[in-house]
């Protein structure tokens, strides 16, 4: 099979091949030394955290979207392990980051051999209990905006819309989107940042709420402000009883 046909195609909803299986392709070509989890998943302090923050590590943040959005360390990616964890990592990270892990306590592991399998190795190590930190360094954490449905409506109508992404995949978006969102795949929007207005507030949906959240932290990171994700999704959006458009 190619790679295109054996991880799906638009017409089925599925996203293209993404990035990642290119370096995976080089990186099955050399020999490697076995993967040892426990060296990678180390605990890390807060300080060291920040430090690898500011050298050009990427802090994935695997909670769920809810609990990521109730706090989370300032420029972290929510990329949640209960979902396409793997994939989704390698469309929104780059396998040259350096990486440190948040995740559900006793997940650590899980999720640096996830990361591992795609061949993300360079895992620094794991923050443990980012709960707890948190309550001792407010200055690093920031709240994460989900908007409902129908707060959508109202600001779609309001006199400064947002500028929607629709971060779904072609055969998604062919079934039906909310009037006037910019169709931009997930695996595509870290190549095309430059699209994205810095002027008005965005608001980024998926199906049903997960792919939103990677995108509204990738956009967080890359500097955009005033981000929002769809709580629920288009599946939300078309529950309503009067949607826009």
């Amino acid at each position: 099979k190619t790679l295109s046909t054996a991880f799906g195609s638009d017409n089925a909803g599925q996203p293209a091949a993404p990035d990642y299986f290119v370096f995976d392709a080089v990186l099955n070509r050399k020999v490697r030394d076995v993967f040892d989890p426990s060296r990678h998943a180390r605990p890390l302090d807060l300080s060291e955290v920040l430090d690898l923050q500011r050298s050009g590590a990427v802090v994935v943040d695997a909670r769920d979207p809810q609990e990521f959005a109730a706090g989370h360390l300032t420029d972290a990616q929510n990329v949640p392990a209960d979902g396409r964890f793997a994939e989704t990592a390698g469309s929104v990270v780059r396998p040259d980051q350096q990486i440190v892990v948040v995740a559900a306590q006793d997940r650590e592991e899980e999720v640096v051999v996830r990361l591992a399998r795609i061949g993300f190795d360079r895992v620094a190590g794991y923050w443990r209990e980012p709960e707890v930190a948190f309550l001792d360094a407010p200055e690093h954490v920031r709240r994460a905006s989900r908007l409902t449905a129908p707060e959508l409506a109202t600001a779609l109508r309001g006199p400064r819309t947002p500028f929607v992404v629709d971060v779904r995949n072609p055969g998604e978006v062919r079934l039906g989107t909310i009037p006037g969102a910019v169709p931009v795949p997930l695996a595509q929007l870290p190549g095309r940042l430059a699209e994205i207005p810095r002027d008005r507030p965005i608001v980024a949906y998926c199906a049903g709420g997960y792919r939103s959240s990677v995108a509204a932290s990738l956009l967080r990171r890359a500097g955009v402000d005033d981000v929002s994700d769809l709580l629920g999704g288009y599946g939300a959006w078309l529950s309503l009883a009067q949607p826009v458009g």
